[in-house]
């Protein structure tokens, strides 16, 4: 159960029992009082039963009605609210005892003790200082009873049953009000403890959760949401060498700097070890970059103990950026693509913001084939799942062929393709058992003709997709090399298609400098060695010099960042 739907249960108890207790409150006494005042009479008993039950059906209409608007305000929000409501709530209860003690039998003994009612009402519901002002309004009735009613014996002058009434009025404001407050200060504490997150002070993970489907349900096109997913990069290593002391310290400290950074704006919470997520109403994709890319930049210029040694020198954060509805349709798609664009900004060298985006969003498709397209979308997850070794390779080999594309001048349809063929190139090895792609010995002879297949396979899956079937030659001659030394067919120079060769080229550069199975990374200058010695044998050799060009503009922005 949300810890929302627990408190708003409890709540709804409380109230319940407030409200039975006032009603059984008021009956009693209105029904002690009737019995002795003028209202109640012998000789016309039949007009005395009209006159109480048409004070019993209002008494219980205002309760009904009052109660029933009170426990709709307490359920639409956590934290105590007096409205009007709750005032007109009391004065009900004021105005009756009043009425009535000013209609009872003047000799009726302790007739103001009617007056409790208010009191213990405004003091259960509002606390020690509400019960206290309503007792002191009672105090003021009961003087103003005995000067009006009264024999007149000066302003200040009171009786002794009077002075036991209001002695006991203002001790149950005392304790009701305390008890309320209590309670209130216990279930606030209780609820603070269940949605923080004790190591970051936060909010923890599901009080988000109820939060960001709050503001999902009020955003719109006008007031859009921006969901913000941010993860510290290489934050395994730096728990490794200095410990998860170090490591919590260091979550700490992040944790204070979102906070500064958000403030009200928004809603930040600790999302996992060492993911946070941010919830930010009214903010659309241009503001919500600008915000992410100020906290990596608070983050990055924060010092951290013994952060010299990370591998970026310096403690950095990869950030996901996705705007409901711009990005998504619901809460669970907002989410999920948040949590792509973070994957996104982690697979392309991290240190980054990134905001969602697909490269299949500009197809417009029958619906049948978009489910089919989803399919393999999750297929294309399968595969990552199954090579730890390749996660997010696909993202980069996007990343690399379509600066490529750019470079060389291609159009923009050509590049969309290219997107396509690059995020699905390789798709067909879900066939391949996950022994084979992870395997860290030399592969044998059967094992290798079966990875040679992924290529055709590749391409006989994105076939029933009809928009997608001219990417097919794409996916499946991506591994042909220049000399016709590839495979599946064998081809050579031309005959490979353009936007095959340039896969081609960033696919086996990002293998280069990934953890392989089978090898350690190359470093890049030995990967640009690589490049150079394989131009005209394995690669387009007038792909590969704007390819290196790419490659160095990346290591300068990567010095300069």
């Amino acid at each position: 159960m949300k810890i929302r739907d627990i408190e708003l249960h409890r709540r709804k108890e409380i109230h319940e029992y407030l409200t039975t207790t006032h009603m059984f409150s008021f009956f009693v006494m209105t029904w002690a009082l009737v019995l002795n005042t003028r209202l109640f009479s012998m000789e016309d008993y039949s007009l005395t039963i009209v006159r109480v039950l048409l004070v019993s059906s209002i008494g219980v209409l205002a309760f009904i009605l009052i109660s029933r608007y009170n426990e709709k305000i307490a359920c639409q929000n956590l934290i105590t609210k007096f409205t009007w409501v709750d005032i007109l709530y009391v004065s009900f209860h004021l105005v009756v005892a009043t009425v009535t003690i000013f209609l009872v039998d003047q000799d009726t003994a302790y007739i103001e003790v009617i007056l409790l009612l208010p009191v213990i009402t405004t003091a259960s519901l509002m606390g020690v200082k509400a019960g206290m002002v309503m007792a002191s309004i009672c105090t003021a009735i009961i003087y103003t009873k005995n000067i009006l009613l009264g024999p007149l014996v000066g302003v200040f002058e009171i009786t002794g049953g009077n002075i036991i009434t209001i002695s006991v009025m203002f001790i149950m404001a005392w304790f009701s009000g305390a008890q309320t407050n209590l309670e209130n200060q216990h279930r606030k504490q209780l609820t603070r403890l269940a949605s923080t997150d004790f190591l970051t002070g936060l909010y923890n993970y599901r009080y988000f959760q109820d939060k960001f489907h709050e503001y999902i349900q009020k955003a719109s096109e006008k007031n859009p949401f921006a969901l913000i997913i941010i993860d510290i990069d290489y934050f395994k290593h730096y728990n490794d060498i200095y410990g998860h002391q170090a490591g919590d310290e260091v979550l700490a400290a992040v944790a204070d700097i979102l906070s500064a950074r958000i403030g009200r704006r928004g809603i930040v919470s600790r999302y996992s070890g060492d993911e946070f997520v941010i919830g930010m109403p009214n903010t659309d994709s241009e503001q919500a970059i600008q915000v992410a890319e100020e906290i990596g930049k608070s983050i990055r210029s924060h010092h951290y103990p013994g952060v010299e040694y990370q591998p970026e020198g310096r403690l950095t954060v990869s950030c996901g950026v996705a705007v409901y509805p711009t990005h998504a349709r619901n809460a669970k798609e907002l989410l999920k693509h948040a949590d792509q664009a973070l994957f996104r900004a982690k697979s392309l060298n991290k240190n980054k913001v990134e905001l969602y985006f697909s490269v299949f969003d500009n197809l417009d498709l029958p619906r049948d084939e978009k489910e089919l397209l989803n399919s393999i979308r999750t297929l294309v997850s399968v595969i990552n799942a199954k090579d730890r070794y390749t996660y997010g390779h696909s993202e980069r080999v996007i990343s690399y062929s379509t600066a490529l594309a750019r470079k060389i001048g291609l159009s923009q349809e050509e590049i969309n393709l290219l997107g396509y063929a690059a995020f699905l190139h390789d798709i067909g090895k879900i066939e391949i058992d996950r022994e084979v792609l992870n395997k860290v010995d030399m592969l044998n002879e059967k094992e290798l003709e079966e990875l040679k297949q992924h290529p055709q396979w590749g391409g006989d899956i994105v076939a029933a997709v009809t928009q997608l079937q001219p990417i097919i030659p794409i996916i499946r001659y991506h591994h042909e090399n220049y000399d016709g030394t590839g495979y599946p067919d064998g081809l050579k120079g031309s005959e490979i298609p353009l936007l095959a060769r340039i896969i081609r080229i960033a696919d086996t550069y990002d293998a280069m400098v990934s953890l392989r199975p089978y090898k350690n990374p190359l470093s890049i200058p030995d990967a640009i060695k690589e490049l150079t010695a394989g131009a005209g044998v394995q690669f387009d050799p007038e792909l590969v010099p704007p390819f290196l060009e790419i490659i160095q503009e990346e290591i300068a922005q990567k010095t300069d960042g």
